[in-house]
């Protein structure tokens, strides 16, 4: 019997995909579509200003009387040009938490959508500062005196949440999704993870990685600069001097310090399937070091979900822009559906009970 070429093995794997979206899709029947629509909910413009740049976010809160009292998530972005809603990414997920009694506010990245400056231009901690100065412009805001207002942040939040939750002892809560530890260990994560995709044999995946590592020595170093970068040979496309310079400030990021002080509530979950940063590496950082800082801590891997906690069989891409577009629809139709069961379930429930609304 002759044996299936790898192409002809991918072809089924596709089709077997698309089967499985055309079911899904047929399944939810455009139920979903409602998850990407905020029209009806009581939404603010808020505007803060922070190091010159004029930062333009919107205020969202729950229907009817919960509006006055509830809790208020601050989105904090993953890396990338992303406005308020992540290109309306965020909908399913913040229609879900304004359904849970819970308000959220977020803003567009420096010099993106209608805020001012290049979020290019920042450091972790320049992030912390700006996500700081957020919370006092919603802290200021009439009737949010002694509300509870924490953070809810995606990624590259990793070295953003950890860094506020040692600064601003107001904030009620911290809630990562996803979130890397350490810059260059998850940069050789998305490495292996993109690699071994591609079908790479793991002799030559190590040997490439260990190549990455000697590059990134010589061109992030303190004495490199943008011009010793061009200087190199690239087999991929060229980094613009804004991002190399970004690369350049955060490379050494690591959340370990931070994470053994922290001592505010903390819910940390990561998809176990995700290929972005190690599931089960990072988690186990946080649970030695920051579980056992506060009984409401938790640390979570939900089962069978990708870097944002969309159901991996679908959804498991290290990158948006690879979807295929039938999958795009897929989580179009789906909403909050789209989400691994359970995932945000547990969001929403651990506010609950860390504010203590019903």
């Amino acid at each position: 019997m002759p044996r299936k070429t790898p192409n002809r093995r991918r072809l089924f794997a596709g089709l077997a995909t698309l089967i499985i979206v055309l079911v899904i899709v047929g399944g939810f029947a455009l139920s979903g579509l409602a998850d990407f629509d905020l029209e009806g909910r009581a939404t603010r413009l808020v505007e803060f200003d922070d190091h010159g740049n004029r930062l333009s976010g919107t205020l969202i809160l729950p229907d009817g009387a919960a509006a006055n009292t509830a809790p208020i998530v601050l989105l904090i972005h993953g890396d990338g040009p992303q406005d308020r809603f992540s290109h309306d990414g965020y909908l399913p997920l913040i229609n879900s938490l304004l359904d849970g009694g819970i308000g959220v506010y977020s803003w567009d990245k420096a010099g993106i959508g209608n805020s001012t400056g290049n979020w290019l231009d920042q450091s972790m901690n320049d992030r912390a500062n700006e996500a700081m100065a957020a919370f006092a412009a919603l802290r200021n805001l009439d009737g949010n005196q002694n509300r509870k207002i924490g953070f809810l942040g995606f990624s590259q939040a990793g070295w953003v949440i950890p860094d506020i939750a040692n600064r601003l002892p107001d904030a009620a809560f911290h809630i990562l999704v996803g979130a890397a530890v350490n810059w260059q260990r998850q940069g050789t994560y998305y490495m292996r993870t993109r690699l071994e995709a591609l079908g790479t044999r793991p002799d030559e995946i190590a040997m490439r990685i260990e190549t990455a590592h000697n590059m990134d020595n010589r061109i992030f170093g303190p004495d490199s600069t943008y011009q010793d970068y061009l200087a190199i040979p690239h087999n991929q496309e060229v980094m613009a001097q804004d991002r190399y310079e970004f690369v350049k400030r955060n490379i050494g990021s690591d959340a370990t310090g931070s994470l053994e002080t922290l001592t505010s509530p903390l819910l940390a979950l990561w998809g176990e399937d995700d290929l972005n940063v190690d599931p089960a590496h990072n988690a186990a950082i946080y649970r030695k070091l920051a579980l056992p800082n506060n009984p409401l801590n938790r640390v979570i891997v939900v089962p069978d979900a990708t870097h944002g906690l969309l159901r991996s069989q679908l959804f498991n891409y290290q990158l948006a822009d690879q979807m295929p577009d039938i999958v795009k629809l897929a989580f179009v139709v789906m909403g909050r559906h789209a989400y691994a069961p359970g995932a945000i379930d547990h969001i929403i429930t651990w506010i609950k009970q860390v504010t203590q609304i019903p």
